[in-house]
């Protein structure tokens, strides 16, 4: 089979994001569509990614696919004749040492069809990213991809219906901050965390109603969504759990000082 990377719902003990809107189903499968974005262009071939593939990995690492397409057919190894037009690769970055490996590889004829398949994770050495180069590029297109990227916060909900609903002065000065979230360091206002770990976990809405006492149909999001953690290693955050939901492109909940902020993406 191609490679596939299948969509994230994370729950945290630390800081929380979650992202990406999933169908209904106790956790999110395999729903999200395959959504190409070009990245590079050259004389021989054109590469994509599939922004839809962003998976993070222990131990700072974050997957991604990308999908190369060939100007002319390539000769598939192994044979004297069989030619492949794609090539699907799915590429592991490691986000605290700028490296990279190829994890698994397919490759394809003109029509789509795989011709061959393989797995190359275990046997590969991390190699460092060459400045310049075109995978350094692909490592800048992961990079480029939400949660990462500049947010700006519009509003803030309650988590708790029967909460007070008096207005602090702290989350009123929080309308209008910017959260910025990036590989090596994450901002909310004038807090930051200098070294945040990113990283995906599975779990369902009952998960956490049990944790938060919040339903997420209650705060606007669906029956079950994809989180990821963000554990900071440098310098704290406080709160030091937070969570992002994705409702849509380009918009997210926050769970921040026990309300949720409405991020849009700027």
């Amino acid at each position: 089979m191609a490679s596939s990377i299948k969509p994230r719902f994370i729950f945290c003990r630390t800081t929380l994001l979650v992202f990406l809107l999933c169908g209904p189903g106790l956790v999110c499968a395999q729903q999200t569509k395959d959504k190409w974005q070009r990245v590079y262009t050259g004389d021989e071939s054109i590469i994509e990614i599939n922004t839809a593939s962003l998976k993070f990995e222990p131990d700072y690492v974050v997957r991604v696919q990308f999908r190369t397409t060939y100007t002319h057919a390539e000769t598939l190894p192994g044979t004297s004749a069989t030619k492949y037009k794609m090539r699907l690769e799915t590429i592991d970055f490691k986000l605290n040492e700028a490296r990279y490996r190829i994890s698994e590889t397919s490759l394809l004829d003109s029509n789509g069809k795989e011709l061959q398949w393989y797995s190359t994770s275990q046997m590969r050495e991390w190699r460092v990213l060459k400045q310049g180069g075109v995978t350094e590029r692909l490592y800048a297109a992961a990079r480029a991809q939400e949660p990462f990227g500049l947010w700006k916060v519009f509003a803030y909900k309650f988590v708790d219906a029967s909460s007070d609903k008096t207005k602090p002065e702290e989350l009123e000065k929080l309308i209008g901050a910017r959260v910025n979230l990036q590989s090596n360091r994450a901002e909310v206002g004038n807090k930051i965390c200098t070294s945040p770990v990113f990283e995906d976990m599975r779990s369902s809405n009952e998960d956490l109603f049990r944790e938060l006492r919040v339903a997420l149909k209650a705060i606007g999001a669906p029956d079950s969504a994809e989180m990821i953690t963000v554990s900071c290693k440098g310098s704290g955050w406080q709160p030091p759990r937070s969570m992002l939901v994705k409702v849509r492109e380009g918009e997210m909940l926050m769970l921040w000082e026990g309300v949720f902020l409405v991020l849009k993406s700027e």
